[in-house]
């Protein structure tokens, strides 16, 4: 039997906001009110419709009433979890905000599920200011819970649907680009994911690419984009640094082996990389996995 998860929230906002810094996994679960949840350090696998994909900092994900999920964590990992129950808002808002629910959650999809992948658990990746716009407003519920100051809960109302329109217009942008012949190219997209998790040490030359598949560099990103949620640069040093966690996890390489082993030749780049995605320093990571 899968557990249902109680409410954290005690006021008649009906919205209740958390901040986790763990390393502790969080079994598998269910509960009655919508969630989403947004990574802001670190890196963990999130199980949810019967697939296991890779969360990195940006990532930002809803999970519906009832449905089964949980948290595998291997590696630091921070987030903010937000709850809230549409129905107990206001009387207005499920006219105007609950189709973005169905939106934000999104359909599953038949295609191949590839290691940085983000459409087939409807992850949407903000970019740094979006990110850092949906943090603040997290941190201003906290805050306004706290203090509890005039109109306190309406602040928090307000501030969950700043977030959801943010959620919402980042996934329009994710997914804007799709041209209309995309879905032939899908195997065309699938081989090339493929072509990348066997040789991520390789240099890797995406216009090369696409004229190996007699399609133009330009039409390749926009199809990329369209079917994966990424363009092809994003997708691969996100690929690249998910695989440098798990080099980092099994503590047998110096950091220089890892970069070239993720095909980065350039450790000072690699570091800034690491650092930008994933929100830690290869060195603070490293101790924080070993301590």
């Amino acid at each position: 039997m899968i557990p249902y998860v109680s409410f954290k929230g005690s006021d008649q906002s009906a919205i209740a906001v958390e901040v986790f810094q763990t390393m502790d996994s969080v079994p598998s679960h269910r509960h009655d009110f919508q969630e989403f949840v947004l990574i802001t350090k670190g890196s963990c696998i999130h199980r949810f419709k019967d697939l296991a994909m890779p969360l990195i900092p940006g990532d930002v994900f809803l999970v519906p009433p009832h449905q089964e999920h949980e948290y595998v964590i291997e590696n630091p990992v921070a987030m903010y979890n937000c709850q809230f129950y549409p129905q107990q808002i206001a009387e207005w808002w499920q006219g105007q905000f609950g189709h973005l629910l169905s939106d934000l959650s999104g359909p599953e999809s038949g295609n191949p599920v590839y290691t940085a992948d983000l459409n087939r658990q409807n992850i949407i990746h903000l970019s740094t200011p979006d990110a850092g716009q949906v943090r603040h407003w997290l941190e201003t519920m906290l805050l306004e819970e706290k203090e509890q100051r005039f109109a306190w809960q309406q602040v928090k109302q307000d501030c969950l649907n700043l977030i959801l329109i943010t959620l919402f217009r980042a996934q329009e942008r994710q997914y804007a680009t799709m041209p209309p012949d995309a879905n032939p190219h899908r195997e065309l997209v699938a081989s090339v994911q493929r072509y990348l998790e066997e040789n991520l040490t390789e240099r890797i030359d995406f216009q090369a690419l696409a004229r190996q598949h007699n399609i133009s560099p330009s039409h390749f990103r926009a199809v990329f984009k369209a079917i994966t949620g990424l363009p092809p640069v994003e997708y691969l040093n996100r690929l690249r640094m998910v695989r440098a966690i798990e080099y980092f996890k099994s503590d047998a390489l110096p950091t220089g082996e890892i970069c070239m082993a993720v095909g980065i030749e350039d450790a000072n780049y690699f570091s800034r990389l690491f650092r930008k995605i994933i929100g830690y320093s290869p060195r603070e990571f490293r101790n924080l996995v070993r301590n």
